[in-house]
């Protein structure tokens, strides 16, 4: 099999690797660690390849990729003696990379092979006898990216909200005060570095005293969850269009300083590329947020869902009786149902009802009290899609 990349090509040999036992002193003089970067290819051969390696040659690759790819492995020279279920030499391959090969798969003879690792870990390791003829091994490496993975919930078949299951939206996250020690905005996860949220919410807030909480549930408690992780912010970027005393642009992002590690309750939303030019209007729509139950009230130590309907912008603008709402917001309502105090920066969610898949179509942004006859403002999520790219360089964004 023949790979042609235009991408950066290295070739390990296992006689330029350093001795590393890790309790098999057998591969004492013949080990190599190895993370790949994206768009790296890499080969693993046996020594002194193409020729036949000599016998008692005991080798081990230990493998690994960016967080959230694969280790595909495509050995495709393989000559090895057979033997009956592979007791002589051979390839043992730990699809979940334990370094002391427990549960390795095994190969042996002159069958290729192409496997992939079960997370970001490969272990591989080349094994023969004292008394082996000899044989050669040639294997292409590659880090396989993610597959395309926004926009999860779990699912089951705020005023008056209803509590959402323990890590029902892994894109949930919140804006924690350090010093305060609270979540005083919602924001949403939309790559592994970056989070919405609303402009207003970081006015006079400083990087160092802001974090923020992913994979949260029950803020009251540090066992609902094992996904909850607290992460600082390194940037603010605010919407260069936004002023305080307005409600237009009302949306920033922060950057982490770490990358945030997506796993089963912590994973980005979808952003609507897709849906770029749908106005909404009456579609069930979901606000999220740890904020009151009520105005006035403490704000939710868990975190609450409610349902709503997008109102028409011709609506919204004779409901709110104002000309300040523009077609860059959307607005939400139901009788006796809204977002309220500290939901501010968080999410309206809308699930395609065919698919599952839930998309970000507003940020929270403004209302009158809560739950009164005047629907809520959000910052359309839509009119900002350039504005997003822009100020998230080298960001791949899934698009379903």
């Amino acid at each position: 099999m023949h790979v042609y990349l235009s991408v950066s090509i290295t070739i390990v040999t296992i006689f330029s690797a350093l001795a590393r036992a890790d309790g098999l002193g057998v591969f004492a003089i013949c080990d190599t660690v190895r993370t790949l970067q994206d768009n790296e290819v890499l080969y693993i051969q046996s020594p002194g390849y193409t020729n036949y390696y000599k016998p008692n040659t005991n080798c081990r690759w230990r493998l690994s990729a960016p967080t959230g790819y694969h280790v595909y492995m495509n050995c495709y020279d393989v000559v090895l003696p057979s033997s009956t279920n592979c007791l002589g030499d051979r390839i043992e391959v730990s699809f979940n990379g334990n370094a002391l090969l427990a549960g390795a798969t095994r190969y042996c003879g002159m069958s290729t092979f192409i496997v992939q690792s079960t997370a970001n870990k490969l272990t591989v390791a080349l094994k023969t006898t004292k008394t082996s003829a000899g044989g050669r091994l040639r294997c292409q490496i590659l880090a396989t990216p993610p597959a395309c993975d926004c926009g999860r919930r779990r699912m089951v078949k705020i005023v008056n909200g209803m509590p959402t299951l323990v890590n029902e939206f892994p894109m949930m996250a919140g804006l924690v005060s350090l010093s305060a020690r609270n979540v005083f905005c919602g924001a949403t996860i939309i790559s592994n570095r970056h989070a919405l949220t609303a402009a207003h919410c970081l006015t006079g807030q400083k990087i160092a005293n802001t974090a923020l909480l992913v994979g949260d549930h029950d803020l009251s408690t540090g066992v609902d969850t094992p996904y909850s992780v607290l992460i600082p912010i390194s940037t603010f970027t605010v919407h260069n269009g936004y002023r305080p005393q307005s409600t237009a642009n009302d949306i920033a992002m922060v950057r982490t300083r770490d990358q945030i590690i997506f796993n089963a309750g912590v994973g980005p939303v979808c952003l609507p590329w897709r849906w770029s030019t749908a106005t909404f209007d009456n579609m069930l729509v979901e606000g999220v947020g740890w904020g009151t139950t009520d105005f006035g009230a403490p704000a939710s130590s868990v975190l609450r869902k409610v349902n709503m309907n997008v109102v028409s912008y011709e609506t919204c603008r004779q409901m709110m009786n104002s000309s300040e709402v523009t077609k860059n917001q959307i607005c939400t309502y139901a009788d006796g149902r809204d977002t309220c105090q500290y939901d501010s920066g968080g999410p309206v969610f809308y699930t395609n009802p065919n698919t599952g898949v839930v998309y970000h179509i507003g940020v929270i942004s403004y209302g009158v009290a809560c739950a009164s006859a005047y629907p809520s403002v959000n910052t359309r999520t839509t009119s900002y899609l350039a504005w997003i790219k822009a100020n998230t360089p080298g960001i791949k964004y899934c698009e379903k």
